[in-house]
């Protein structure tokens, strides 16, 4: 008696995990097309900071937007804004192509397409999360597309495919919004906060050095011409490969036979250490939905965001040692300090005080290579922190309670942290100056 209704509700999610895949294809060629039609228009100097702005508002920002994903009562609201905002940036990129005053229109276009980038991936990849049941393979077919998708946009960009990208994404998009959301009751134990946050730390450095290692391999093989287009093809099937393997012979034994392969052939073949490195992308995302059950959009947002430190990192090539080094100098007493002003505030939840480690990692290395590598003007350092008081405040907001205690909870501590490494910084330039 139940067979009609299940196989009914498995194929609305089949249709769901493929309708949401070919958007991720899509939404992420549009983006790359935009921004390459843009660099033409653009100087490279001006180029730099929109890439930035780009990636700090499509990949940072996924944290804040998986918390909204998990709020939200009605989850097409996350569809409709990504598509709107994407429409939006497409907008005001032929705005600026047009003849219009360049300069600010730039940020402006890196920031919508950044933000429904962001709202998308979190709305998709809890969509699929939830109404899959957390099947290894489905979120390995959602993740996929999206690596192909930026080297067709990359490639291949022109007006025509642009216009061919947005109305497809617009589309779809809306015929996404009819269906009713399916979901499929998870079985997991919900651990202890302790064990959660130890996990998605875990998962987050593995994520971290998966990033670096992709980077690194498709550096050997160069990014000139079709070579884009096999990275992103053997990215795509790494991605789905890794899936189907955590499906049919455990997570376990997909990383074990992972790592013993890249041992043995990341000197010899670097597209097949690329497509190893890509299997792992479906096995972290599993675990970490595992791990915050009935939180996947936060899930989802936290080990995008740790992309960031492993792609900046593998920017800076033989200098990335003493840059790691330095941003964990840094990091690390902010975090000591900060969980100590939580603590001062009489604040014992484990949530949010592991919470709290999380939220430094994500904005003060960002934070820091900016302040290096951009900018360390005085106003510079002001509007970073001034940013990261209101990402935390939201980030705290989430976890620990009304909004005015999280804008306490983040203007204290980003204010004493900040005074701290100031003084810090002075003792230790007096003490070399006396030697």
């Amino acid at each position: 008696m139940n067979e009609a209704p299940q196989e009914h509700t498995a194929g609305r999610a089949l249709t769901l995990t493929g309708s949401a895949s070919l958007l991720h294809f899509l939404v992420d060629a549009l983006c790359a097309c935009c921004l390459m039609q843009l660099a033409a228009q653009a100087t490279w100097a001006d180029m730099v900071g929109v890439v930035m702005v780009y990636n700090v508002m499509a990949f940072l920002t996924q944290p804040l937007t998986g918390m909204l994903a998990d709020r939200t009562k009605q989850p097409g609201l996350m569809l409709g804004a990504s598509a709107a905002l994407l429409a939006m940036g497409v907008s005001a990129m032929l705005w600026a192509c047009s003849g219009a005053p360049l300069t600010g229109l730039l940020y402006v276009v890196a920031s919508l397409l950044g933000m429904g980038n962001s709202m998308f991936h979190v709305w998709g990849g809890k969509r699929v999360a939830v109404a899959t049941g957390n099947d290894a393979a489905a979120l390995g077919l959602f993740v996929a597309p999206g690596a192909l998708g930026l080297a067709v946009g990359m490639l291949f960009h022109s007006w025509w495919l642009l216009v061919v990208l947005l109305t497809m994404t617009l589309f779809l998009a809306g015929c996404q919004l009819k269906v009713r959301p399916v979901s499929k009751e998870l079985t997991y134990g919900t651990p202890s906060a302790h064990v959660v946050w130890l996990s998605v730390m875990a998962l987050m450095a593995l994520v971290m050095i998966r990033s670096l290692l992709g980077e690194s391999f498709s550096a050997d093989m160069g990014k000139a011409g079709f070579t884009v287009l096999a990275i992103g093809g053997v990215a795509m099937l790494g991605k789905i490969a890794g899936g189907v393997a955590a499906r049919w012979i455990g997570v376990v034994w997909t990383l074990v036979a992972v790592v013993i392969l890249l041992l043995l052939f990341r000197s010899n073949n670097p597209l097949l250490s690329l497509l190893l490195v890509n299997m792992t992308m479906a096995v972290t995302l599993w675990l970490a939905n595992r791990v915050m059950n009935g939180r996947e959009g936060l899930a989802f947002g936290l080990l995008a965001a740790a992309l960031m430190p492993g792609y900046l990192l593998a920017q800076f090539g033989d200098e990335r040692g003493q840059l790691a080094l330095w941003l964990m100098l840094t990091l690390v007493p902010t975090v000591v300090i900060e969980l100590a002003v939580l603590w001062c505030l009489r604040e014992r939840r484990a949530d949010v005080l592991w919470s709290s480690v999380v939220a430094n990692v994500l904005t003060n290395v960002p934070l820091h290579v900016f302040i290096i590598f951009v900018s360390d003007s005085l106003w510079a350092m002001v509007a970073g922190e001034m940013l990261v008081v209101l990402v935390e405040t939201a980030w705290y907001r989430y976890f620990a309670g009304p909004w005015r205690q999280a804008f306490i909870y983040s203007f204290l501590c980003n204010s004493i942290s900040c005074v701290a490494g100031v003084l810090m910084q002075l003792v230790a330039q007096l003490v070399l100056m006396q030697m």
